[in-house]
């Protein structure tokens, strides 16, 4: 019932609300923006500004957004849970109900035609990011995130999704002025968004694939840095509840590695591992 309701809604293009029309206007508008680099001063701690909000938010979207709300890979409190959904939202890649439910219709039907942004049947630049603009996958599937819809402040994110997108840039104005809202917050979630990106793109097309999965899912150590572990797409692919995607000791995986530490202080616990033969070595 729910791949019959999932196929309708990918077959036809509703007339977008005037909200969809503006989230993709800023869209565009933030990559024209970083040529405002040039505009304002330049200085290093501007880097760091921007660099550290890639960070943070990167790993609210890497073990927020995918390991915990899509694949409830460790268990955490309820308010520790909205930490991670507000700043995942603050990431301009929509709420936690839109992002974990195309995720996980994206997991059943991966590399197949009913796969959102599958670059072995639309082409590299569509899986990268033409399918944002295509239409079909403006609203999140709530049939698939039925354990998430229970919470009221997710949906509430859900609905007013710009809410942490303009808190974020004020703290950027409030920390480096109209620099800090270039560098901290425009060019920071570019980037950021363009990392998660890769992961469905780049990541189903190079690198290597220790596991024979359904899916083009590759092992990739460049994304890994860049994504903190998201990289190794593959060992994900191969088994998707895991806390932990760099399988061995060798494979990066800084998302982890920050999970493994909060666990320490008791914020997240019962972090999933891969089986015992798949474990690390």
């Amino acid at each position: 019932m729910i791949t019959a309701t999932v196929s309708s809604a990918l077959a036809r293009r509703r007339r977008r609300s005037p909200l969809d029309v503006f989230s993709l206007v800023l869209l565009v508008s933030m990559h024209l923006a970083c040529a405002l680099v040039l505009a304002v001063h330049f200085s290093w701690w501007l880097v760091a500004l921007a660099v550290g909000g890639y960070v943070l938010r990167m790993f609210a979207i890497t073990a927020g957004f995918h390991r915990y709300f899509s694949h409830r890979a460790f268990k955490t409190s309820r308010a520790f849970q909205l930490v991670l959904a507000g700043l995942g939202t603050a990431s301009m890649q929509n709420g936690p109900l839109w992002w974990s439910s195309w995720h996980r219709h994206h997991h059943k039907h991966a590399d197949t035609t009913l796969d959102a942004h599958s670059p072995r049947h639309i082409g590299f630049w569509k899986a990268h990011i033409g399918w944002v603009f295509d239409g079909s996958h403006d609203d999140p599937i709530l049939a698939n995130v039925r354990d998430l819809v229970r919470y009221p402040e997710l949906r509430f994110l859900e609905r007013h999704k710009w809410l942490p997108l303009i808190a974020y840039a004020v703290g950027c104005f409030a920390i480096a002025g109209w620099a800090g809202v270039v560098w901290g917050f425009v060019v920071s979630t570019v980037v950021l968004f363009h990392g998660t990106l890769l992961i469905n793109s780049l990541a189903h097309v190079w690198g290597s694939r220790p596991y024979t999965t359904k899916d083009d899912s590759r092992n990739n150590a460049l994304l890994a840095v860049l994504t903190l572990g998201e990289g190794w797409h593959n060992n994900h692919h191969h088994y998707m509840s895991s806390a932990r995607q760099g399988f061995r000791w060798w494979q990066l995986d800084v998302s982890y590695y920050v999970l493994r530490a909060l666990a320490w202080v008791g914020i997240v616990w019962d972090l999933r591992s891969p089986p015992h033969d798949e474990a690390p070595a």
